[in-house]
């Protein structure tokens, strides 16, 4: 039979068409599965491209929290780098306002950035510790967590602080800019001098009144807190309470999530594990065996440790026999918190530092 430019494509059509519907057959498999899925899935999966390994894994059933989980993680590390940010950044300007620079003639301009700066950090830590709560509220939707309403009130308290960080973020967001305004404190003989932002409680009282309908629910707790403060809120100290509550919760609610209890959960993690520790030992046979087997002299492994390596981990690698089983082993320790590398590929780490100069 001749082997047509119309036969290729005829038969690259075919091909194709049968890759589609083993995808989809293995995608069915899955969808269907009980978990942990079965042994010959888990190969399956494994051996498919990272961007279809992907794509096959939505069919998996515990996908859909996963997704929820994965965006709340990342909504809470948001949340506490904003936290950081803000506290940062009122601590640059306290060090800056207690300095001989607040003496200087353009001090004032410094100080208005500075305002600029607390109102931009103020306004996106409002707005993450809603989508937190946001994102919390769709985990527990999909998966819910007994005592989770008990836990919430326990740690996040009943002071109103809670709906008056988040209520913050419908003000600045949606009905008014806040402005913050530095102050700064003299020192005495039990509290050393300090420089902060305040929020004016009379104009924060006028505004929540003002919006009321804005905030729905928040409405009474955020007006009943604002009354209890003192005519200003010191912003650094209120948002660390309120950082120090969430973290309590949110570790509780994470340590939830790592439950052995979610079955379907696990073992989706654990076929991405799987799939990630594959993928490596591919990548390191194939380096290394081009290494060892192709090159006269394979690459000098010393010359790049300090690459992969923190300087404490160099200098404990260092600290033992230069080209050792135990030094090598030492670095794959480092370079592999996963586990991935097997017998082999250890003893082509062994190989590769044998064969590397004595100094």
């Amino acid at each position: 039979m001749e082997l047509t430019e119309e036969l290729w494509d005829e038969l690259d059509r075919q091909q194709r068409l049968q890759i589609v519907a083993a995808r989809k057959k293995l995608c069915d498999d899955l969808a269907a599965s009980e978990v942990p899925v079965p042994e010959d899935l888990a190969r399956a999966t494994e051996r498919m491209f990272i961007t279809e390994f992907r794509d096959v894994m939505r069919s998996h059933p515990g996908y859909r929290l996963a997704a929820r989980r994965d965006s709340y993680r990342t909504s809470l590390s948001i949340f506490q780098h904003c936290f950081d940010d803000l506290e940062a950044a009122i601590n640059r300007f306290e060090s800056f306002a207690l300095s001989d620079g607040w003496a200087a003639p353009n001090h004032r301009n410094r100080a208005a950035d500075f305002e600029k700066i607390i109102q931009k950090e103020l306004f996106a830590t409002a707005n993450a510790a809603l989508s937190l709560v946001d994102h919390a509220r769709r985990v527990v939707k999909m998966h819910p967590m007994p005592g989770y309403a008990d836990k919430r009130a326990e740690m996040f308290g009943i002071d109103g602080l809670h709906e008056f960080v988040t209520g913050l973020r419908s003000l600045l967001h949606h009905l008014h800019i806040v402005e913050a305004g530095w102050t700064i404190m003299g020192g005495s003989r039990e509290k050393p001098p300090s420089a902060t932002f305040m929020l004016d409680c009379v104009e924060l009282e006028r505004l929540v009144e003002e919006h009321r309908e804005g905030f729905k629910a928040q409405y009474e707790p955020m007006k009943a807190y604002i009354e209890t403060q003192q005519k200003k809120i010191d912003i650094r100290k209120v948002f660390s309470v309120y950082r120090e509550r969430a973290e309590q919760f949110h570790h509780w609610m994470t340590a939830e999530l790592d439950s052995e209890s979610l079955v379907a959960l696990r073992d989706y993690d654990a076929l991405h594990l799987r799939k990630k520790k594959a993928d490596k030992r591919s990548f390191w046979n194939g380096l290394l065996g081009n290494w060892l087997l192709n090159w006269k002299e394979p690459p000098n492994p010393h010359n790049h440790l300090h690459r992969f390596l923190t300087p404490e981990e160099l200098a404990e690698v260092n600290a033992l026999p230069r080209n050792s089983k135990a030094q090598a082993d030492r670095v794959v320790a480092f370079m592999d918190p996963e586990g991935a590398a097997d017998d082999h590929i250890r003893r082509q780490v062994h190989e590769l530092f044998q064969r590397a100069p004595a100094a």
